[in-house]
């Protein structure tokens, strides 16, 4: 896991921080979440994936994803308001599982359609929505 990362670059922030993180990025911000003490103004959380099932050929096995530290997924409520940006075709996640983590996790939960697993690899460049997303939880 890279939570250690995580909270080093959290720490040398001088102001407000709002995260922002992609799939296994969502799940080292989660994980991080339990431990941390640090304030955090909220989070943008795109496309999780669903490290607790099998995920696609090509990926990390459910035991590798264990014995890394990566399961099992966290499901208590974050200490800072977030939302989920979920995909309705995502392979490494379903969207009823995601927004099953979302409810969890205590996040708003905001359905993008068929956007794959939102990266270059399912025709992905800039993500305009990500900065309104990120403007809201600003805002508070």
């Amino acid at each position: 896991m890279r939570e250690g990362a995580l909270e080093a670059v959290v720490a040398a922030v001088p102001g407000p921080v709002v995260l922002v993180a992609h799939s296994a990025g969502v799940m080292t911000t989660v994980h991080w979440a339990r431990s941390s003490s640090r304030p955090v103004v909220g989070a943008l959380l795109a496309t999780p994936p669903d490290f607790d099932t099998p995920l696609p050929e090509g990926y990390p096995t459910p035991e590798v994803l264990s014995r890394s530290g990566w399961t099992p997924t966290p499901r208590t409520t974050l200490p800072f308001p977030s939302i989920v940006a979920s995909s309705s075709n995502d392979p490494l996640g379903s969207a009823v599982r995601i927004a099953r983590l979302a409810e969890h996790w205590g996040s708003r939960l905001v359905r993008l359609g068929e956007v794959g697993h939102l990266n270059p690899g399912s025709g992905h460049g800039p993500w305009p929505q990500a900065e309104e997303l990120i403007r809201e939880i600003e805002q508070g």
